[in-house]
C-alpha cells in the first residue's frame, strides 16, 4: 500500500505502532562522495562529508530543555528515552548513517515536543553531498512515516536543514503529532538554535 506522506508545512497524526516502547526513529543517510582524481593521478578535493542529525527538546512552555546529538556527552536526554546512534563521518553503508530514537511510551511528561535538524560540519553545502535523505520511521517495523529528500534550489547554499517536529497532541489518536517542516534556514542569522526552533512547537 502506498504511504501518503505529509506535504511540506503540513501537520498530522504520528501514526506509529502503539506497542511496547512505541519507538520512532529519525534517520539520516547520505552516500560516500566520489573521489576526484586530478593531474598525475592525485586525489583532489575533500572526499569526506560529515553530516549530523540532532534533536532539540522542548517543554510545554515552548522552552528549550534538552539536546541530543552525535557527541558522546549529548548522546541521550536526561530521561535516557531519546538517544543517538553515534557519530558517522563517512556515509558508508546502506540504511541510516545516523539516527535518533525516541521511546514515546516512556518519554516523561515534561517532554512536550522535539525538533529534528541536520547540520553539515565539514564546511560543505547539501549540493556537495551525494543523496542526503532524512526520514521518520516506525521503530517496530521500520515503515517510513515521513520522507524528506534534502534537495532542491534551497539546498544549493545551505548547510542546515530543519526536518520536522514531533509534539504531544490531544487531537491525535496516538497522542503525538508530526509536522513536516523541511526548511533550510540561514545559519548566519541564528544566534541560538533553541530559541529559533521553538517557533515550530505549538
Amino acid at each position: 500500500m502506498t504511504q501518503n506522506f505529509l506535504a511540506i508545512g503540513q501537520k498530522g497524526p504520528l501514526n506509529h505502532t502503539l506497542k511496547a516502547r512505541q519507538r520512532i526513529v529519525a534517520g539520516l543517510s547520505w552516500d560516500v562522495r566520489e573521489t576526484k582524481v586530478g593531474l598525475f593521478g592525485r586525489v583532489t578535493g575533500d572526499s569526506q562529508h560529515d553530516l549530523d542529525i540532532n534533536c532539540y527538546i522542548f517543554d510545554r512552555n515552548k522552552e528549550f530543555s534538552d539536546f541530543v546529538g552525535s557527541e558522546a556527552q549529548d548522546s541521550m536526554d536526561h530521561s535516557e528515552k531519546i538517544y543517538h546512534s553515534g557519530d558517522d563521518q563517512s556515509g558508508t553503508g546502506d540504511g541510516d548513517d545516523e539516527y535518533i530514537s525516541a521511546e514515546l511510551a516512556n518519554v516523561p511528561p515534561d517532554v512536550y515536543g522535539m525538533v529534528f535538524i541536520v547540520e553539515i560540519r565539514s564546511k560543505h553545502t547539501f549540493t556537495d553531498v551525494l543523496t542526503p535523505f532524512a526520514r521518520i520511521a516506525d521503530g517496530m517495523d521500520n515503515t517510513n512515516l515521513l520522507e524528506m529528500p534534502i534537495a532542491g534550489e534551497q539546498a544549493a547554499n545551505a548547510n542546515a536543514f530543519v526536518m520536522c517536529a514531533i509534539q504531544r497532541s490531544s487531537g491525535s489518536p496516538t497522542g503525538w503529532q508530526l509536522y513536516n517542516i523541511s526548511e533550510f534556514p540561514d545559519v548566519s542569522q541564528i544566534e541560538d538554535w533553541g530559541s529559533y526552533l521553538s517557533q515550530f512547537i505549538d
